[in-house]
């Protein structure tokens, strides 16, 4: 059984050796830079997430295209790295929520639902 002095001595040491280790870590340069044609991340501009884990985007700290195929059509479509910012950070979008459909997709389901402004006259102006 060890003493308080002693334990207070061992508890000294591995706050040294953390405090070392991250001094080290401070110094190295990172590892992993942002590819060309990404955003960084502003967190304070995300809508709030009431979550104990950060998404995935956040992780890394910029954003990143993201390839996805369009759940009515079945087309491979890239949602972009500024897609994506705007999404997040401008619009307030759940953190959680990704791309499923392509852009004539969504303005059809829009239509559907009939959720569309003026949806008549962007059509028109579309097909001229």
């Amino acid at each position: 059984m060890k003493s308080n002095k002693q334990r207070r001595q061992e508890i000294r040491q591995k706050r040294e050796r953390r405090k070392a280790w991250k001094a080290e870590r401070a110094r190295q340069p990172d590892s992993r830079l942002a590819p060309p044609g990404s955003f960084p991340v502003n967190c304070s501009a995300l809508a709030p997430y009431h979550s104990y884990g950060d998404p995935l985007f956040v992780r890394p700290g910029w954003y990143e295209d993201q390839d996805f195929t369009c759940h009515d059509c079945g087309a491979e479509q890239t949602w972009t790295a500024a897609q994506q910012k705007w999404w997040y950070e401008d619009c307030q979008g759940q953190v959680y929520s990704t791309a499923i459909r392509c852009r004539t997709c969504r303005l059809n389901k829009r239509i559907r639902d009939g959720r569309a402004p003026a949806a008549s006259g962007q059509l028109a102006k579309q097909q001229k």
